[in-house]
């Protein structure tokens, strides 16, 4: 019966051992040295100018889109209702010039957020479709 009392007490005294030389050893992870990053680099698309664009009203729900430059490649441009519901999604193309007209009087609102731009920037802007003076034909019958 002494025999595995003292093989019992052999595997504490070793497990000891272990732990105390374990500790004793300095890590070797924290001492690996790292180069040191002294620049800032950004990637070049960062630099990429927005887009620009003005909202005017020319009728009841009716608007153009003027850019503030010509685009360079298609720019997408989405027309949305007060709610967020997409109501439109379009294209302004190089030939298009910097203007496009939108006659938008067949949805009820009167209030339309525009979102333009592509994958790289993007805008979005407010237009209240009813230039100032003009009711809308419904309010002028009563």
């Amino acid at each position: 019966m002494e025999k595995p009392l003292l093989t019992l007490q052999y595997l504490f005294i070793f497990i000891g051992f272990v732990l105390i030389l374990g500790t004793s050893y300095p890590s070797y992870s924290q001492i690996f040295s790292r180069n040191k990053e002294t620049r800032v680099s950004f990637p070049t698309e960062i630099n990429v100018p927005e887009v620009d664009f003005q909202l005017k009203s020319t009728g009841i729900k009716k608007f153009d889109v003027n850019l503030e430059k010509k685009p360079i490649n298609n720019t997408k441009i989405k027309i949305y209702d007060f709610l967020g519901n997409l109501i439109l999604e379009d294209f302004i193309s190089p030939a298009d010039g910097k203007r496009k007209s939108y006659d938008l009087s067949q949805t009820s609102s009167e209030i339309f957020v525009v979102e333009i731009g592509n994958s790289k920037y993007n805008k979005t802007k407010s237009i209240y479709a009813t230039p100032q003076g003009k009711k809308q034909k419904s309010e002028e019958s009563e």
